[in-house]
């Protein structure tokens, strides 16, 4: 079985040997992994071809072209599973795809907090979430980024339980992560990182083939980038250099063509 050999990185809260156990001490450590190859799934978190966040569009445009299509392109000629989780609203453009794949089961509203208080309406209107709030965000349309192509071999998918029964199919316990945006739905998607964490995958995301959503003070250095990337690497499992995954397919695929 052909495997992924990685070098991988993760942030642990405990010093360098011999300094104290604070916290401008602790430091980043890297270990090597390998995946096995039908263990494993390249998993496309939200990759849109449109966003109100004109700055930020620019820069993933770029990340897309540049770092997530090498990624995509090598992981499938590696023979990875390829996963594209692009939100529900954008996976009914993909009726092929999505027949594979059972229908959540309906769920039962909670009985708590009642549901004009979770709808934020009438008496309620002034606790509206932070989006619903004046001036609001414009409503705009989303697609799949044109740079991404989606072929039948693929899997196309719209929720977390939906990549849950698919790993189970298929044997996998391995997910590779990659695209956007980092800080919001790499991380708090329903098939993101945190809420793939309770059934105990192995998650690792690419540091380079992902882009965060930035604020003012942030946007020059990326920083809320690299403090989401260090909420993976601290919790929730490790990352890895894009060049260290092109390396790891390559060989892959060299010694799958040689066995």
């Amino acid at each position: 079985m052909s495997e992924l050999d990685l070098t991988v990185q993760y942030f642990q809260d405990s010093p360098a040997e011999g300094l104290p156990w604070r916290e401008e001490h602790f430091i980043r450590r890297r270990v090597g992994m390998r995946l096995p190859v039908a263990q494993t799934a390249l998993v496309l978190v939200d990759t849109w071809d449109n966003h109100f966040i004109e700055s930020w569009l620019e820069r993933a445009e770029k990340v897309t072209r540049e770092a997530v299509v090498p990624v995509l392109q090598a992981g499938r000629a590696a023979g990875l599973t390829i996963v594209h989780a692009p939100s529900p609203s954008v996976t009914p453009a993909f009726p092929q795809h999505l027949k594979r794949h059972r229908a959540a089961p309906p769920v039962a509203p909670p009985d708590w907090p009642p549901a004009e208080f979770r709808a934020r309406q009438g008496a309620y209107a002034a606790f509206r979430g932070p989006r619903a709030q004046p001036p609001g965000i414009p409503d705009i349309d989303i697609g799949m980024s044109p740079h991404i192509d989606v072929q039948d071999e693929d899997f196309v998918l719209e929720t977390g339980l939906q990549l849950h029964e698919l790993c189970r199919a298929r044997g996998i316990v391995h997910l590779i992560y990659c695209d956007f945006a980092t800080n919001w739905c790499i991380l708090g998607r329903d098939y993101g990182m945190r809420s793939m964490a309770r059934y105990g995958y192995n998650m690792l995301l690419l540091r380079q083939a992902t882009m965060g959503v930035e604020y003012p003070d942030t946007v020059a250095t990326c920083q809320a980038t690299e403090l989401a990337i260090r909420e993976v690497e601290t919790q929730l499992g490790f990352s890895a250099a894009n060049a260290d995954f092109l390396a790891a397919c390559t060989a892959a695929r060299a010694a799958a063509c040689d066995s």
